[in-house]
């Protein structure tokens, strides 16, 4: 009940404030979606934003292929897994019905007892359906590091 609250609160806003600008609807709900992940589980973000055929293409691994599937995968990690991320950019389409947002993200888990950190960037394509944005792609792989805002 609460994660359908915040979502739809988010949404909502993101949809009636006058003057947002379009670029912004996305990524604020690229924003909220990550605001879920931290909240409710990497799993349970992505099964609500993922469309039903959905494609994830994560570097090191092959591509998943619909929702069902990918959500899976996500389910099975272990349950200290967080993955948190940012967005830094996003624009949608003139048609109004496809977007993208870009960013940076941190894996992380416990494993032997400590702590581990994997930086990275990611994208993720929307499509507009029925009314609501839904991640068509999304991808990600692993950068050196914390990123500088610079591109170093």
């Amino acid at each position: 009940m609460i994660k359908h609250t915040l979502v739809g609160a988010a949404l909502a806003l993101a949809v009636t404030v006058p003057g947002l600008a379009a670029d912004d609807e996305i990524m604020a709900i690229d924003q909220t979606f990550a605001a879920m992940s931290a909240s409710h589980g990497v799993a349970a973000a992505f099964s609500h934003y993922l469309a039903n055929d959905a494609v994830k293409l994560d570097g090191g691994s092959h591509a998943k292929f619909g929702h069902d599937v990918i959500v899976a995968e996500l389910e099975g990690l272990p349950t200290d897994t967080t993955l948190d991320w940012k967005p830094e950019d996003g624009k949608i389409a003139a048609s109004g019905d496809l977007a993208y947002t870009w960013g940076t993200y941190v894996f992380s888990m416990v494993r032997d007892g400590q702590r581990r950190e994997s930086h990275g960037k990611y994208i993720t394509i929307w499509e507009k359906r029925d009314g609501e944005w839904k991640a068509i792609l999304d991808g990600g792989n692993t950068s050196p590091g914390p990123w500088d805002g610079k591109g170093n």
